[in-house]
C-alpha cells in the first residue's frame, strides 16, 4: 500500500525533513542506519515517519546509496532565442570544474519546446540525478514546479522578489549594479535617459530594471523605457526604432545586457548618431562580445565563472546535508567597465 500524506499524495523524504525540522541529508542518513544523527534528531525522525506514515521503497533506497554520481543543469530556453547566453556558458563552465574536483559528472539539459520540459520533469521524478541546478527559470515557470516534488537538493541561478521562494539561489546584485551604473551616466551630466528592458519573464532583468527606475527616481517615466522579448541584439535594434521620435532629447541609453546595447548601438549608427559623443550606450554582463563593440561597450561585470562555482559549492553543501533554508540567497558584487561607449 503507498504511504499517503493528508493531502492524499505520497509522503517523501522531504515531508519528513518538514515535519521533523531537519534537513533531507539528518533523514537520508537516518534512514541508512548512519551514527551521524544525535539522538534528539533521531526521536524527531522518528515520529515525523509514523505521523507522516511513511514507509521507505527498498528498491528507491537502494538507489540512493548508490547516488547517481551526476548533477544536471538545467537550462531554459525560450523558442525565440536562438543561443545559451554567454553569461550562462561561462556559469557552466565555473560549475563543471566545481562538480568534477567534487567527483561527480555534470549533465546539461535545456529546455526550448513544451515536449523538452515534459521529458525533462518525466527525468526529475525518476530522480536521474543527486542535485539540479536550475539557469534561466522563473519560479512560475511550470518547469521548476516539477522540481517541488523532488527529494533531492536544488538551487536557482536567480532570485525574485517573491516571498514564499522555493529553493535557495545565488545571484549577482543586478538591481545595485545597474542603479550603479544609471547614477555613473547622471554624475557624468547625462540626465536624459531611456532604458531597454530584458524579458519581463526574467528576475535578472525586472532587478535591472529596479536599479534604473531607484537612481531616477522622480526623473523616472515609462515613456523612456522599451521592454524586449529576448536578451538579444535584434531587440537592441528594435528599441532604438522604437526610440527614433525621441532620439534627439535623449543623451544616454540603457541597457539590460550587452548583446542589446550593442544592438542599439549598431541601430544609432544607421540613423546617424555617434556613441557615445551624441548618445551614451552601456550594457551588463561584461561578456566577450562587449570587447568587439564599436566602440567599445562600457558594461557592468559580473564573474559568470564564479557564479557557477558558487552555485555549485551551495549544492553540494545541501547533498552532504547541510541545511539551506528555501529562501536563502547569496548575491555576489558587480563592477562597473569603464570602456568607450559612456
Amino acid at each position: 500500500m503507498n504511504t499517503m500524506t493528508n493531502a492524499g499524495k505520497k509522503a517523501t523524504i522531504r515531508d519528513v525533513a518538514k515535519l521533523a525540522g531537519v534537513s533531507y541529508g539528518t533523514v537520508s542518513r537516518f534512514l541508512n542506519g548512519s551514527a551521524h544523527v544525535s539522538p534528539n534528531a533521531a526521536e524527531r525522525i522518528a515520529r515525523a515517519i509514523e505521523e507522516a506514515r511513511y514507509t521507505p521503497n527498498q528498491a528507491a533506497r537502494s538507489l540512493a546509496q548508490q547516488r547517481t554520481q551526476t548533477i544536471a543543469l538545467v537550462i531554459q530556453v525560450e523558442s525565440n532565442e536562438t543561443l545559451i547566453q554567454a553569461s550562462v556558458a561561462q556559469a557552466m563552465t565555473g560549475a563543471n570544474q566545481t562538480i568534477g574536483d567534487a567527483g561527480y559528472q555534470m549533465v546539461t539539459v535545456i529546455a526550448n519546446t513544451e515536449a523538452s520540459t515534459s521529458r525533462i520533469a518525466q527525468l526529475v521524478n525518476s530522480d536521474f540525478a543527486d542535485g539540479y541546478m536550475l539557469f534561466s527559470l522563473s519560479e512560475d515557470d511550470a518547469l521548476a514546479a516539477a522540481f517541488l516534488h523532488t527529494d533531492r537538493p536544488v538551487v536557482m541561478s536567480e532570485v525574485s522578489d517573491r516571498a514564499d521562494r522555493p529553493f535557495p539561489a545565488v545571484d549577482f546584485a543586478n538591481e545595485d549594479g545597474q542603479q550603479e551604473m544609471t547614477q555613473r551616466l547622471l554624475d557624468a551630466g547625462r540626465t536624459r535617459l531611456a532604458y531597454v528592458c530584458g524579458p519581463g519573464y526574467s528576475p535578472t532583468a525586472i532587478n535591472r530594471f529596479k536599479g534604473f527606475q531607484k537612481a531616477l527616481g522622480s526623473r523616472f517615466s515609462e515613456r523612456q523605457v522599451y521592454f524586449s522579448d529576448d536578451w538579444e541584439m535584434t531587440s537592441g535594434e528594435m528599441a532604438a526604432v522604437s526610440f527614433q521620435p525621441m532620439l534627439g532629447e535623449l543623451d544616454g541609453i540603457v541597457c539590460a545586457n550587452d548583446d542589446i546595447a550593442i544592438g542599439v548601438i549598431s541601430q544609432l549608427a544607421r540613423f546617424g548618431y555617434r556613441v557615445p559623443e551624441d548618445i551614451a550606450v552601456t550594457g551588463f554582463d561584461d561578456s566577450p562580445v562587449a570587447m568587439l563593440s564599436q566602440p567599445k561597450l562600457t558594461t557592468v561585470r559580473q564573474d559568470s565563472q564564479l557564479h557557477g562555482r558558487t552555485m555549485a559549492d551551495l549544492l553540494l553543501s545541501m547533498m552532504q546535508g547541510v541545511t539551506v533554508k528555501p529562501d536563502y540567497v547569496r548575491l555576489l558584487p558587480t563592477t562597473i567597465v569603464e570602456r568607450q561607449s559612456a
